[in-house]
């Protein structure tokens, strides 16, 4: 589908996790929900184990035209990546990066990418999780 006006945030989400399912999971498992749209439940079930990734939209516009219906939309896509190893979130960051400078990887007119360093967390059962903070900036004009 194209991102228009009226699907701005579900397309867009759409979009970003779509180019995402195309990175390899380091760990080879077989059809794993790896890319979360909020912190999944880490003693559920059926919660798949690390590493995992949770995906954030934020929307906004600017540069606005004389057509009320067109203009610069920002998208800011950020991808926090959760391992216990990690080797594992560098594979994954490099996959991103690597992917995003690929051409027709995403139909944003604008691409730019910020990291953060690694930090780590404690997760429920008091095991350290390693994560890093991805952030997409994406732009186009709709």
């Amino acid at each position: 589908m194209v991102i228009t006006n009226n699907n701005i945030f579900s397309e867009s989400y759409n979009e970003v996790e779509s180019f995402l399912k195309n990175i390899t999971d380091p760990k080879a498992r077989y059809k794993v929900n790896w890319i979360h749209a909020s912190m999944p439940h880490l003693n559920a079930k059926g919660f798949e184990g690390y590493p995992f990734m949770v995906l954030k939209i934020n929307v906004d516009e600017d540069n606005k035209s004389f057509d009320d219906d067109t203009s610069q939309k920002n998208f800011r896509a950020m991808v926090r990546v959760y391992s216990d190893q990690p080797t594992d979130i560098e594979t994954i960051c490099d996959a991103i990066f690597s992917g995003l400078k690929a051409s027709n990887t995403l139909t944003f007119s604008s691409r730019d990418l910020e990291a953060s360093p690694i930090d780590w967390t404690l997760d429920q059962k008091g095991k350290k999780v390693l994560f890093r903070e991805i952030v997409l900036n994406l732009r186009s004009r709709i």
